[in-house]
């Protein structure tokens, strides 16, 4: 019975999980006129990825999606461009700033260390949406909105807090006696973090690049709020216009456009899943 019941729910979460899933896909290979048909399409065709990725827009196409092309770009390029940009800019900053934070909390006494763990704990839980108003205050304020530079330096909002206490439990499971006999032979702090410490550390910072990676690309709360014109627009934003008066104006486009940027953070995640589940695993023994 419990089997039953245990496979019931199995299938009700793929069917749950895969019928949107095929949706998409179904409707991102139909030519226009068989868009909303029942079944696989007759006449399966790859125009509608080759629509988004076109360096301007078809003929026709802007007569037929009233005012999507009118307020953003033609081409998904740029705003595709514009996320790899964002995306691997955050991945550098995380990786700089997470290490440094986490190796600290991992190796330091000093007064106060319990209380700077809490308030990244607390960072990491803080509803990202709370942020909005008093960080589109301060960019406004220093007068750099609309820059993609900047949008990466707010992102490390969510990035960084899960990603130093991932690495800080990696860091307390690399045997303290490595570092310390490098001490004694004359290398400083810091070298000892590049040379031992971010090495053994490996699979933890693949892990933590990805999610950093994956965090971004899906971000659309702060490019919302930051970014004014239409040439930087990330694809998270630019998807966001396909959506107009509450319906979705090209729904073949639109859902090309989903297949092509989901694909990107599945494909990198299956190349390095062998780092990820490391880093995860190692991660969590004792952070």
């Amino acid at each position: 019975m419990n089997k039953l019941v245990v496979c019931l729910f199995v299938i009700l979460l793929l069917a749950f999980i895969c019928i949107p899933l095929y949706w998409v896909f179904k409707t991102s290979i139909s030519p226009e006129t068989e868009v909303w048909d029942k079944g696989l399409p007759r006449n399966p065709t790859l125009k509608n990825f080759i629509d988004i990725l076109s360096p301007a827009p078809p003929r026709g196409r802007m007569a037929e999606v009233v005012g999507t092309y009118a307020v953003i770009t033609s081409s998904a390029l740029t705003p595709l461009f514009n996320s790899f940009r964002v995306a691997l800019t955050t991945v550098i900053l995380t990786l700089i700033v997470s290490p440094l934070t986490a190796y600290n909390l991992a190796r330091f006494e000093y007064k106060g260390k319990k209380f700077v763990s809490i308030l990244i704990l607390f960072a990491y839980i803080f509803p990202g949406f709370i942020l909005m108003v008093p960080i589109m205050y301060m960019v406004a304020s220093l007068k750099l909105l609309d820059n993609l530079i900047i949008l990466s330096f707010v992102q490390l909002a969510y990035t960084t807090p899960f990603s130093v206490y991932m690495l800080r439990g990696y860091f307390m499971g690399i045997p303290k006696e490595l570092e310390e006999a490098a001490l004694v032979d004359g290398c400083t702090r810091f070298k000892v973090l590049r040379k031992i410490v971010l090495p053994l550390a490996l699979p933890g910072l693949v892990t933590v690049a990805v999610f950093s990676f994956t965090m971004s690309w899906g971000d659309v709360l702060f490019p919302l709020v930051l970014l004014r014109t239409a040439n930087n627009y990330t694809l998270p934003l630019y998807m966001s216009f396909y959506l107009w008066g509450g319906e979705i104006t090209d729904p073949g486009p639109f859902s090309a456009l989903i297949i092509f940027s989901a694909m990107i953070p599945v494909v990198l995640f299956m190349a390095i899943q062998r780092f990820v589940r490391m880093g995860l695993v190692a991660g969590a023994v004792k952070a």
